[in-house]
């Protein structure tokens, strides 16, 4: 069983590659005198040699610690890659969630991301890079016992949600749908945390549980064989975002690094190796 570190379930991974101007088959650059001058030569740097990531102390998908303690996931891999094409060591610098926007403006790392989602206010206050969707997912018992493709199937289906959630909001509106075109509603049993969501379904008491698509998968994975996870009912409205200072000459960078390793199917293996939909990966 995984050790997630008082945070809520965590999984997923990214890479990256390629600096701005070069090109794909080299990750270095030429200098006036000939000589090969290292991709990351002239960023603007924290420290030098070294791209300085800040996450919260608590996981969030797509990052988690494992068994061993080991940071790892699909941000944290991404963000690996990202550093070799660039020639930089990539370090992680842990900090309270409501701390990270604040270290980023005020130079303490070169780069957020922490599986936080891109809104209105992060983007006024920062640039912004998208690189994953997602959306809500199903746990149900293996097998699919309901036989659940569709949203229509959920007629009738007893789910457990996080109260107050998005996911809670998108449920009572496909309900309310099926209930206006004739058909049974969804029975939706709320709870304050995600564990609870679990226990009740583990414990019989729902037909399925709901959360994030890059969250379900690993709570599927800690329950065992007996369950899994319906990734394709709901749309994936929702961004996971990288964040840079305002205006800064890096996120140029970055972006046409992580374009790269998108384009090129880099990011998709990735995600496919935590056992995230790679049609999820989306270019900046």
């Amino acid at each position: 069983m995984l050790n997630f570190r008082n945070s809520r379930i965590g999984v997923a991974t990214i890479v990256a590659v390629m600096a701005l101007g070069v090109t794909a088959c080299t990750s270095t650059n030429e200098s006036a005198e000939g000589e090969q001058a290292p991709v990351s030569s002239g960023l603007n740097l924290v420290n030098d040699g070294v791209l300085t990531v800040c996450i919260s102390k608590n996981a969030y998908p797509p990052m988690y610690w494992n068994e061993g303690g080991e940071l790892t996931g699909f941000d944290v891999e991404s963000l690996r890659k990202i550093g070799e094409a660039l020639d930089l060591e990539v370090k992680f610098s842990e900090m309270a969630f409501d701390g990270l926007l604040p270290a980023l403006t005020s130079g303490r790392c070169d780069v957020l991301r922490s599986g936080m989602y891109i809104n209105e206010e992060r983007q006024e206050k920062a640039d912004t890079i998208a690189y994953l969707q997602t959306g809500p997912a199903l746990i149900v018992p293996s097998g699919n016992p309901l036989k659940i493709s569709g949203v229509d199937d959920l007629a009738g289906v007893r789910i457990a949600v996080q109260a107050a959630s998005a996911n809670e909001k998108t449920l009572q509106r496909i309900s309310e749908d099926l209930v206006a075109r004739g058909l049974e509603g969804i029975t939706l049993s709320s709870y304050p945390e995600l564990p609870e969501t679990v226990a009740a379904l583990t414990n019989g008491r729902v037909d399925a549980t709901i959360e994030t698509d890059v969250a379900a998968n690993e709570v599927a994975e800690t329950l065992g064989e007996g369950y899994e996870v319906l990734g394709d009912l709901f749309e994936a409205e929702t961004e996971f975002g990288m964040f840079l200072q305002k205006g800064s000459d890096l996120t140029e960078t970055i972006r046409a690094t992580a374009s790269t390793l998108t384009e090129d199917g880099t990011f998709a293996a990735v995600a496919e190796s935590f056992k995230l939909m790679p049609s999820r990966v989306i270019a900046p």
